[in-house]
């Protein structure tokens, strides 16, 4: 999974795509989701073959069902009303129908940060308080069974640096991390859970933990201006991370930058090792099928107008979420403008 922090927009509606091997150009999925502004940041399948994303709409959190015809829009958890800018900042879907969601919004009586953490049982959604005051979550992602929640605190709330949560025991178990104060996680995905990997920033440039089975550490990679906003697993030889100008590699014994045709990534899928899809800003795809990269330029009527900021393998093929601007004419115009909590990404 992914995560590209971000917030509403005027004039920014949400956008879903679904691509395949077989139709590379991909296809645009029903809309809207919701009437009026709003963005869409997560995107995750379940192995039925329903697809949810998540994002925001009205200051207020965005959590949506696709069934394969028609989207639907569970009401979320009740929120305080002391609550704003509330966000979904990404989804993920377990093998047992399972829907985690994730994000953030701002206490403005006690001026503190709060993450949002919501769980799908399958009939209704239910919000869990992790008493993690002073903090975010920005990306989630299930990995053999387990669900791993990541994001970061913030230095007024005393509680600066990467934050990882695990689901089990019944609740959510906050992981020991490196100490990094000036370091924040963005995305997570893995294989199992003694193959996780987790990516972010320290301070401006990328950072990429990886978890054993036994602990967090931080691994090596090639230097990043920019914080890695995606991160996909294939096997514990190979994880791919992007962030902006980077697209990296690992091969089961270090990183390397990989040259793609894409100038501002911000996430990837894998759906194996001859499938895997990079996206980003200006409607940028790229498709790698093991040999080879190419190019793919979003469909009408998206094109160069599309903000892709987060991509999950489904049973057919990989979906895309993200937003484009819109006019009275429909989508034309500027990307939307793409922000961070906690400063620039």
């Amino acid at each position: 999974m992914n995560r590209q922090q971000t917030q509403g927009h005027t004039g920014v509606t949400g956008t879903v795509l679904a691509l395949s091997g077989d139709a590379p150009a991909g296809r645009p999925v029903a809309r809207p989701i919701v009437e009026g502004p709003h963005l869409l940041s997560g995107v995750a399948a379940t192995p039925a073959g329903e697809v949810w994303v998540a994002g925001n709409a009205g200051q207020r959190p965005l959590a949506a069902r696709w069934d394969g015809t028609s989207w639907t829009l569970p009401p979320g958890p009740p929120l305080s009303a002391a609550l704003v800018g509330a966000s979904l900042q990404d989804i993920a879907a377990g093998p047992d129908g399972r829907v985690v969601a994730v994000g953030g919004a701002l206490d403005r009586i006690a001026q503190v940060e709060l993450p949002l953490l919501h769980e799908w049982d399958g009939a209704s959604w239910t919000a869990w308080d992790d008493g993690l005051r002073g903090r975010v979550l920005t990306g989630v992602a299930t990995a053999g069974g387990e669900t791993w929640a990541v994001g970061h605190g913030f230095p007024w709330g005393g509680a600066a640096g990467p934050v990882v949560l695990r689901r089990a025991d019944g609740g959510w178990l906050p992981e020991e991390v490196p100490q990094l104060p000036k370091g924040k996680l963005l995305a997570v995905a893995g294989t199992g859970p003694d193959d996780v990997w987790a990516v972010g920033a320290d301070d401006r440039a990328g950072l990429i933990l990886h978890r054993d089975g036994r602990s967090w550490r931080r691994v090596p990679h090639p230097a990043t201006r920019f914080p890695l906003t995606g991160v996909a697993a294939v096997s514990p030889g190979e994880a791919w991370a992007v962030g902006r100008d980077r697209v990296l590699r690992w091969n089961g014994r270090k990183w390397s930058r990989v040259k793609a045709p894409v100038t501002g990534a911000n996430t990837v899928a894998a759906a194996g090792p001859g499938e895997v899809w990079v996206a980003g800003g200006n409607g940028e795809l790229a498709r790698f099928d093991g040999r080879r990269w190419t190019a793919v330029p979003s469909p009408p009527p998206y094109g160069p107008d599309a903000v892709w900021l987060a991509a999950t393998a489904a049973r057919d093929g990989i979906w895309l979420a993200g937003s484009h601007r819109l006019t009275a004419g429909g989508a034309v115009g500027e990307s939307p403008a793409i922000t961070a909590r906690s400063g620039d990404s």
